[in-house]
């Protein structure tokens, strides 16, 4: 899959869409925010799930982040340690994460949805790290180009970086499309308390997570957990 980005060509507007998005006041309209109660965030001890290759759970924390979103119950188990590009200093960012790393794993109770809308099915899933590509094909989608994509887990193997494609390629089979699956990071960098939850400018339920780095300090960030986006 090539650097054009997440849209694949046959999923460009038909003439119809196209009227619709024209019609659309950017966000405002085009969004679909959530009109649920701010999600509840727990944590605890509990060993990873069985399903992950034995060297992406052997790079996992065993303490879980479990976040209700309504009725959906997302567990999260983030890396020991995010790998940073050579030369990265000061407070982390994403800038610093190399494209395709692992963030963590994710196991679903219930069918969700992402934010593009598309649903992803109870299971576990690894998450990668990609950059949504400056390339004209996803102004309008998200305000952020930083996103976790999940793959299933038992179509990755490796702890290492696998790269912005190879991350594409493992999250589309999760949404069963072109077009992997995605978890929007909302704001990519944060000083709110880890753990904590809100709501974003655009009606998006999000929560605040922390993930430790291979600097030794963290990185903090959001994570959209309900609410979604017109394509």
């Amino acid at each position: 899959m090539s650097q054009r980005g997440f849209h694949q060509k046959h999923f460009a507007p038909s003439r119809h869409r196209a009227i619709a998005i024209v019609g659309c006041s950017f966000w405002a309209v085009c969004l679909h925010a959530s009109s649920a109660q701010p999600p509840t965030v727990t944590t605890a001890a509990v060993s990873r799930p069985a399903e992950l290759a034995l060297p992406v759970s052997a790079g996992l924390s065993t303490d879980v982040v479990t976040v209700t979103a309504g009725t959906t119950k997302l567990e999260f188990w983030w890396v020991k340690s995010l790998p940073l590009r050579d030369g990265a200093s000061g407070a982390p960012s994403w800038s610093d994460v190399p494209d395709g790393s692992l963030v963590g794993a994710l196991r679903l109770g219930a069918t969700w949805t992402d934010i593009r809308g598309y649903t992803v099915r109870p299971g576990v899933y690894t998450l990668r790290f990609a950059l949504q590509p400056q390339n004209g094909d996803h102004v309008g989608i998200s305000p952020n180009r930083e996103f976790l994509l999940p793959a299933p887990a038992a179509d990755d193997m490796t702890l290492e970086p696998v790269g912005y494609d190879g991350a594409v390629a493992l999250a589309s089979k999760s949404s069963r499309r072109a077009h992997p699956a995605s978890i929007s990071i909302d704001p990519p960098g944060s000083t709110a308390r880890p753990l904590s939850a809100a709501t974003n400018d655009l009606g998006h339920q999000i929560v605040i997570v922390s993930v430790p780095t291979s600097a030794g300090t963290p990185l903090t960030f959001g994570l959209v957990v309900e609410g979604t986006i017109d394509q």
